[in-house]
């Protein structure tokens, strides 16, 4: 794939799960008492599920055909930051094979163990957005630090 048309789709890619991530805050935060407690369970799922094939969608384009590649190839002087992130999509994975299991079995009547996966949900969140960040940083030194020659 052409490196334009590879940057828009990854752009477009990550704008997407940017929506995932802020549906599943915005259930996360609904009020128990307006929604329900089963209500927001459900819909809580529900956005994971969506959370986690898109999440799972990005990261296999990354590594499979994406900067990462790019990166070993243009500037392997940063390659350790790339395995770095690399690393961190096994996290994730490993993450998602925990805590979708605790999501699925919460009981719609226990408040206090949905609070506690809800809790780790935001702080896997909180994880994503970090691993986001790092990777716009390494993209912006790896691609565009050198455009005008400041690189």
């Amino acid at each position: 794939m052409e490196r334009t048309n590879y940057a828009s789709l990854c752009l477009m890619e990550h704008q997407i799960m940017q929506h995932v991530k802020d549906a599943l805050r915005i259930t996360l935060g609904w009020d128990v008492r307006s929604v329900g407690l089963a209500r927001k369970v459900s819909s809580v799922q529900f956005t994971m599920q969506s959370l986690r094939r898109h999440l799972e969608r990005v990261m296999n384009l990354e590594e499979e055909d994406g900067y990462m590649r790019s990166v070993r190839e243009l500037k392997p002087n940063l390659y350790d930051r790339v395995a770095n992130l690399r690393l961190e999509h096994q996290e994730f994975r490993r993450t998602l094979e925990s805590l979708l299991p605790a999501l699925e079995k919460v009981n719609p009547s226990d408040e206090d163990r949905f609070d506690e996966v809800c809790a780790e949900l935001n702080a896997f969140l909180a994880r994503i957005d970090r691993h986001d960040k790092q990777e716009t940083e390494l993209l912006q030194t790896a691609f565009y630090d050198d455009i005008g020659g400041e690189g």
